[in-house]
């Protein structure tokens, strides 16, 4: 008896083993149909630790019009920030006066109308006008005479008929007449009258005052009828021919500037930096806030460029080849920039896997911008998403709000 329950025991357990064997083969299995399974399919959007990444089908491929590349070399132009005015050189504004008196019979200017050089201007009357050409018409008849009289004295001099004396006297006479004309000649030169063509019978008492310099009018503090003193200012004009760019540099920065820099700006709140010019001046003298004036020469003249007007510019500092992306390969999201590659390509079905990395941007120009990619990023074999990425961070979020 005590055999048999013996026997039966061991049997028990012996079945109790095999079964405990059995369920551990079975969960074996399981684990490796698990990892099988977990190898042929991609992983949920951002759902595992590590990396971010986010999948597609090949209906969200085609439809997010993914485009892959990889980054390019470019020349990329550093630039450097700055403001400042279109300025006009000292030498282009003209405050057009007239060194003698009149009253205003005709004037008609406004600001920002166009001159050019000899056009009418003003109108003055005075009486004095009268009376300077009849002084020099009279001093020319005066020394008309003098000439004849200088003549006959110099051959009775010669001839011993008369004293040295008189003779010098006469010369004496002549070239105090001769100074007298030549100066009322340059004040009637002044009021803008020919002396050559003056006559008894061309008299006037109005001068006509013509535009010294072409350009555009900027004030005009006179009108008709006003008595017009020697030291009033007729009319202010702005010669735009020689327009300049007037930008204040800080002083850290001014060791990156030098002559012969290129510079786009652009005027106003307008910010696509259409006109270009060249730096030709660098200012000696630093002001109160700690800047100093850069001048540049615009490439051309356009409509919009008015004396003062506000100036932001970009100057290109420094031109080097740079690893580049299109700036459509480039989002920003929490503060980072990112792009994305292409981790893994499955089959049967076809999905695409996708992962998020974060890179450092720099310069950026016509549509390309330079990056830094992570050391553990290869572009030479890790296809970059070049167009669609937006597309793939907005997959990502709605994934992650799910």
């Amino acid at each position: 008896m005590t055999y048999k329950l013996y026997a039966y025991s061991l049997l028990a357990v012996l079945i109790i083993v095999v079964a405990a064997g059995c369920r551990s083969t079975d969960n074996q299995g399981s684990k490796e149909r698990t990892d099988q399974a977990t190898a042929t399919e991609p992983t949920n959007d951002s759902a595992t630790a590590g990396p971010i990444q986010v999948s597609l089908t090949q209906a969200q491929y085609n439809v997010a019009a993914i485009q892959l590349g990889q980054p390019t070399v470019r020349t990329l132009h550093s630039t450097l920030k700055a403001t400042g005015t279109i300025d006009v050189p000292a030498s282009n504004l003209v405050s057009v006066a007239i060194p003698f008196g009149g009253y205003i019979r005709k004037i008609d200017l406004e600001p920002g109308m166009k001159v050019r050089k000899g056009q009418p201007l003003v109108q003055l009357e005075n009486p004095d006008f009268i009376q300077l050409q009849q002084d020099y018409l009279d001093t020319k008849a005066k020394l008309e005479f003098a000439d004849l009289d200088f003549v006959r004295q110099q051959e009775l001099s010669r001839e011993n008929v008369n004293a040295l004396k008189v003779f010098q006297q006469v010369r004496a006479s002549r070239q105090s007449l001769q100074a007298q004309l030549a100066g009322m000649s340059q004040r009637l030169a002044m009021m803008h009258i020919e002396a050559k063509k003056l006559s008894p019978n061309q008299l006037t008492r109005v001068v006509t005052i013509p535009s010294p310099v072409s350009g555009f009018v900027t004030k005009v503090p006179v009108n008709n009828g006003r008595f017009l003193n020697p030291s009033d200012v007729l009319v202010e004009i702005t010669n735009v021919d020689h327009l300049h760019v007037q930008l204040n540099i800080y002083e850290k920065d001014i060791s990156r500037i030098h002559a012969g820099q290129r510079v786009r700006f652009s005027l106003g709140g307008d910010s696509s930096y259409v006109h270009q010019g060249e730096i030709f001046l660098i200012g000696k003298a630093i002001a109160a806030d700690r800047t100093i004036t850069v001048l540049a020469h615009p490439d051309g003249y356009a409509a919009d460029f008015i004396p003062g007007g506000y100036v932001s510019a970009l100057i290109e500092v420094q031109t080097q080849p740079l690893p580049t992306l299109p700036e459509s390969a480039v989002v920003r999201y929490g503060g980072k920039s990112l792009i994305y590659v292409l981790a893994k390509k499955y089959s049967n079905p076809t999905r695409y896997q996708f992962q998020q990395v974060e890179v450092q941007t720099a310069v950026r120009e016509n549509g390309y911008v330079a990056v830094t990619l992570p050391a553990g990023i290869d572009p030479a074999v890790t296809p970059i998403v070049i167009n669609g990425a937006y597309s793939l961070l907005a997959k990502l979020k709605n994934s992650e709000d799910e």
